[in-house]
């Protein structure tokens, strides 16, 4: 994860040209392996399972999980092509689809995984925030256009009734909530997880998944989206089902274990120690749900970010072909 999922000046112009001179590092023939790109963090914690044994696909090759640092990076390598698989947030997604890049939504792994971390005892509810200051895991990213909305939702006004900042990145909003620097922040897993755990006065008093709900009538907001290339869709079909199967296979596997998922994080380097992971894994709304079936929640969300900055996913809400079946 990064300080903001917006896009920096590397990855608007590979949004530029990537749709005219879209040249994948690797034909998706027969017998060769099938590359997967993971976040470090909450979205490689799910995959775990495929970094200790990657399956044999059909047709010959190998799935080889790649933990990748950031989204920047992650979007740099899914629009050259380089990985036939990418975990995206969401909206991230949405942009590269509606830049032309030849990509599909195969599922969302990875539901609302935000919360809502304070000090202040005068806070119970949303109204409570107003005059206050929060500090807000990346700007332009769900954590603020969540936020935004159920503000906006209560009557108030995010640009004049409080203050929202962005200056700390994950980490050290963690670090200062621990340490009493700060005193409320929205947040994402796992990073929640280490602040609640450095600092047992910190409460989460608001549900942001129960508010998006009765906001919305949708059941979460989806954060992760695991997206493919149509080329290794159309070339190899078979080889895509058994990735999903393997993703899904995975997912079920952390949450039924999340002390033996923890240990695997550590061992393959994916950026927690092992007890964090295993805490974290409960409270990360990890999910294997297929796009088609996806695309109400995933709509949902996106008209957020459409109403509040339209550049954030491509101008529009993606088409029909922006949803895989499988």
């Amino acid at each position: 994860m990064t300080r903001r999922y917006a896009f920096r000046a590397s990855a608007l112009a590979l949004l530029a040209f990537g749709a005219a001179f879209f040249l994948p590092a690797q034909e998706a023939g027969k017998g060769q392996a099938v590359r997967l790109g993971a976040l470090k963090g909450p979205t490689g914690i799910g995959m775990i399972h495929l970094f200790e044994t990657p399956p044999e696909l059909p047709g010959g090759g190998r799935l080889e999980p790649v933990a990748v640092p950031n989204a920047e990076v992650m979007t740099a390598k899914a629009v050259s092509g380089e990985y036939d698989f990418a975990v995206l947030p969401l909206n991230m997604a949405a942009k590269l689809y509606s830049a032309g890049i030849p990509l599909s939504l195969a599922a969302v792994v990875g539901d609302g995984m935000v919360s809502f971390l304070t000090s202040d005892p005068a806070v119970s509810s949303l109204a409570d925030l107003k005059g206050k200051e929060i500090f807000v895991a990346g700007q332009g990213a769900t954590p603020d256009y969540l936020l935004r909305r159920l503000l906006k939702e209560t009557g108030l006004d995010p640009e004049k009734d409080l203050r929202l900042a962005y200056s700390l990145p994950y980490p050290e909003m963690a670090a200062a909530l621990a340490a009493g620097k700060i005193s409320t922040a929205v947040l994402p897993e796992p990073f929640a997880t280490l602040a609640l755990q450095a600092n047992p006065a910190l409460k989460s008093p608001l549900d942001l998944g129960a508010l998006w709900t009765k906001a919305t009538g949708q059941k979460s907001y989806p954060m992760s989206a695991l997206v493919v290339s149509r080329k290794l869709a159309a070339e190899r079909p078979e080889a895509v089902r058994a990735v999903l199967a393997a993703v899904k296979s995975s997912i079920e596997a952390v949450k039924a274990d999340p002390a033996s998922a923890g240990l695997l994080v550590e061992k393959h380097e994916l950026g927690l120690k092992a007890p964090v992971a295993a805490k974290a894994i409960p409270r990360s709304a990890y999910v294997f749900v297929p796009a088609p079936g996806a695309r109400p929640a995933v709509e949902a969300l996106l008209r957020v970010f459409l109403e509040t900055s339209p550049a954030s996913i491509g101008g529009k809400l993606p088409d029909g072909g922006f949803y895989a079946a499988f």
